[in-house]
């Protein structure tokens, strides 16, 4: 019985989400433990790899998936799904446990770029980041998530096309390696 791509996606949707809420975590929490940025990065560099085990156990559970346009609609939606999950926790976290975290982030930042041997090369940015906090025109942490969401879902559109292609070139170049 063939499923539909939305039926994949949706069911990949979980992993990818709670995957971008370790990454969203990562950022909110940083002003508590300053050691999760540090995470950020290899956990960037991995999504590509988990989306493409998503993306090519679509095509190898149903062949007539194996074309860029229906591999490239898989990974949009599986990363459409899982921005869902994520910006809900993130919201969820933003409204009820830290909702002050833009405010000190960008506090913090300041604080650091003062504290630096450098200070003065970004004495225009800070003077910028002071005017901002005092006129009250930081975003708020709704903003914040919804502008997440939106850039996750766009990276991810575009990650998905190049894994698309891949797998699909991949795949036309390897046909045993790729079980129907």
């Amino acid at each position: 019985m063939k499923r539909s791509i939305y039926s994949y996606a949706a069911e990949a949707g979980l992993p990818v989400g709670l995957y971008l809420s370790i990454m969203s975590a990562c950022l909110l929490m940083s002003l508590r433990i300053e050691a999760l940025p540090m995470l950020l990065l290899p956990l960037a560099a991995g999504f590509p790899v988990m989306l493409g085990f998503i993306m090519r156990r679509i095509s190898r559970d149903e062949p007539s998936y194996m074309k860029i346009s229906a591999l490239w609609l898989g990974g949009i939606y599986s990363v459409i799904f899982g921005t869902l999950i994520c910006c809900l926790l993130s919201a969820l976290y933003l409204m009820f446990v830290d909702p002050g975290f833009i405010h000190s982030y960008v506090w913090s930042a300041i604080e650091s770029i003062e504290s630096s041997p450098m200070a003065s090369e970004y004495a225009a940015t800070t003077a910028l980041m002071r005017e901002a906090m005092e006129a009250h025109i930081l975003p708020t942490s709704m903003e914040f998530v919804i502008t997440m969401g939106w850039f996750t879902c766009f990276a991810g559109s575009m990650l998905s096309l190049l894994l698309a292609v891949v797998i699909v070139k991949w795949g036309k170049r390897n046909p045993q390696r790729m079980p129907g």
